[in-house]
């Protein structure tokens, strides 16, 4: 058995297939994403991956029947967008949902605040998206000409949203850039698989 090519110590067990060599498990775990430019098909990396969803915990939001509806919006809405952008990161996700928050806590108070820009094109193409999707449940209304849904609907829907990337963007730093952009596809298609199932 071949030497760790990173360390130079311990025993290569793993093929690396970035550096098309032998490393040793405890290089493979530790410099994963943050050295080794790891390629997606890579066996490891994936077991990583699923290691970590498993291990990390979601706790619920005590969201209404609407809320939930607005939240399957929101993220199917992304689950279409990853369709044309499969390359797009939690981080531009995450700036997205930030400015998107900042602006319905600014509309919270009663107060004006222009458009915020993301960085990335794709995050301002995302961002448009979104927005002119919610633009358009906003001004949907009830039998009695009032709202269904509210500012806060929106703002609880979008903070919840926020937390929950923030959460795996900093318990996973060594299992890639997307990590929950692949679970929530995961989650669509596992709901869409189950309407399926009650037709």
């Amino acid at each position: 058995m071949s030497i760790c090519v990173i360390c130079g110590r311990r025993k290569g067990k793993r093929k690396c297939p970035a550096l098309n060599a032998f490393i040793c498990t405890e290089c493979c775990g530790t410099k994963r994403i943050k050295e080794i430019n790891c390629t997606q098909d890579c066996i490891y990396l994936k077991e990583a991956q699923i290691h970590t969803i498993e291990r990390v915990e979601e706790k619920p939001a005590d969201f209404t029947k609407l809320q939930w509806d607005l939240f399957l919006f929101l993220e199917e809405l992304v689950y279409k967008f990853l369709s044309e952008f499969p390359s797009f990161t939690d981080e531009e996700f995450l700036e997205v949902l930030s400015l998107l928050e900042k602006e319905y806590q600014t509309r919270k108070k009663n107060l004006y605040l222009p458009n915020l820009y993301p960085k990335s094109s794709r995050g301002t193409k995302l961002k448009s998206i979104l927005q002119e999707e919610l633009t358009k449940l906003e001004r949907k209304e009830n039998e009695f000409g009032l709202p269904i849904f509210t500012v806060d609907d929106f703002l609880k829907v979008i903070s919840f949203e926020r937390e929950r990337i923030e959460k795996y963007m900093k318990e996973n730093r060594n299992v890639g850039n997307n990590l929950f952009l692949q679970i929530l596809k995961s989650e669509i298609e596992f709901i869409a698989m189950q309407k399926e199932k009650k037709r």
